[in-house]
């Protein structure tokens, strides 16, 4: 059973279907596939013990902030204008309702699995640091030859700067994902969990070490920096001050890479403030618009998408007829068919994307998910 565990929850991160023909084919759906198959186990071992199942008080407070949140997020779904967007999510991404109810079960199920069988947890940790290792692994041949995205299509180019998957070239390296940011959170997350399993000593002095000289190096190339300060940021927490003579270096090279990052990212001589946020002060104040609109319950799950039609077209729209991947066709004053381009689906903001999607009232209960979190790692042991 322990290795089943190791197996599913490194196949989580590492998944993908290299014949598919879209983004979410090839590399979300597999993974949500994956994390289905957890909650499925979960289910049936806890069913096995529901004899000796006991519910903690704190479980039961994240249970009803997770009931919050989705109950506020299926009212948001009712109430939007593209109701089976916000249920299924924007295909690349998949994050609909949907999706958020998986992980909520995978929440509250393998909390009380670990209460019941602790042991597991070891398995757990060994099998995303096993997955990290691989995503590092499939990241340097990238950073080498961009026209590598282990699909079927590897190598072949629509354009001479797209592959045929749709993958730029400045979005390279990407793992086995389709954007480097996702690659550098799971990167920077693993490296964290390394860490932890080597101070619990379920991970050996070696094998940490070899994780980590894979793994950092792998999340450097991916030049995302909130994935750099993240990981910073944790392991100052968990090292502290006893080891103050190794942070001290690590975080002054941290923040000179996130300044390279930042200054070499030139658009188009744009101003300062819009080459720090990588040109996405736009797409924030359209968010801003977005939200005065529809304030209590958002505009459905992955809002941004929704709200872009409206924001970006204003008075010239009459009635937005389909909301595509990365087009959607509006109906204009004159009655006439256009068709138009969707350049993003996030407003890269989490507080913003959030709100966008299910108001303030779902945002409120999301931060109380938050910060429950937080305050359980606190407290825990580690």
């Amino acid at each position: 059973m322990n290795h089943l565990y190791t197996l599913l929850f490194s196949l989580s991160i590492i998944l993908i279907n290299p014949i598919g023909a879209m983004r979410g084919e090839i590399w979300t759906q597999p993974k949500v596939f994956a994390i289905s198959l957890i909650c499925i186990l979960n289910f049936l071992i806890l069913w096995e013990d529901r004899e000796h199942l006991k519910l903690p008080q704190s479980w039961k407070i994240n249970r009803l902030l997770w009931e919050i949140f989705l109950g506020i997020g299926l009212i948001a779904t009712l109430a939007s204008p593209f109701p089976w967007r916000s249920l299924f999510g924007q295909e690349q991404m998949g994050d609909g309702l949907l999706y958020w109810l998986l992980i909520a079960i995978f929440t509250l199920s393998n909390n009380l699995l670990l209460r019941l069988h602790p042991e597991i947890a070891r398995s757990q940790l060994q099998g995303l640091v096993i997955g990290g290792v691989i995503v590092a692994l499939s990241i340097f041949p990238q950073a080498i030859d961009w026209r590598i995205d282990y699909t079927a299509t590897t190598g072949q180019l629509i354009q001479s700067n797209i592959l045929r998957s749709t993958i730029f070239q400045n979005q390279q390296p990407i793992g086995l994902y389709s954007h480097r940011g996702h690659a550098s959170f799971v990167l920077a997350a693993v490296a964290i969990m390394t860490l932890v399993g080597w101070q619990w000593r379920w991970i050996s002095t070696n094998y940490a070490a070899i994780a980590g000289i894979l793994i950092i190096p792998a999340l450097l190339l991916t030049q995302t920096r909130a994935g750099i300060l993240a990981l910073l940021v944790a392991t100052i927490y968990l090292l502290g001050h006893q080891y103050y003579k190794l942070l001290v270096p690590a975080t002054l090279v941290c923040l000179l890479i996130i300044g390279i990052a930042t200054s070499t990212r030139q658009i188009n001589n744009a101003p300062l403030i819009r080459q720090i946020t990588s040109d996405r002060v736009y797409l924030w104040e359209m968010a801003n618009r977005g939200t005065s609109q529809r304030p209590l319950l958002g505009w459905g799950m992955n809002g941004f998408g929704a709200v872009y039609p409206y924001m970006r077209y204003g008075r010239t729209i009459a009635k937005v007829i389909r909301l595509g991947d990365f087009s959607f066709d509006y109906q204009d004053k004159n009655g006439q068919i256009q068709t138009a381009q969707l350049p993003t689906t996030k407003a890269h903001n989490l507080i913003l994307d959030t709100t966008l999607s299910v108001g303030f009232l779902g945002m409120a209960s999301y931060l109380g998910l938050l910060i429950l979190c937080l305050w359980q790692v606190i407290k825990s042991p580690c």
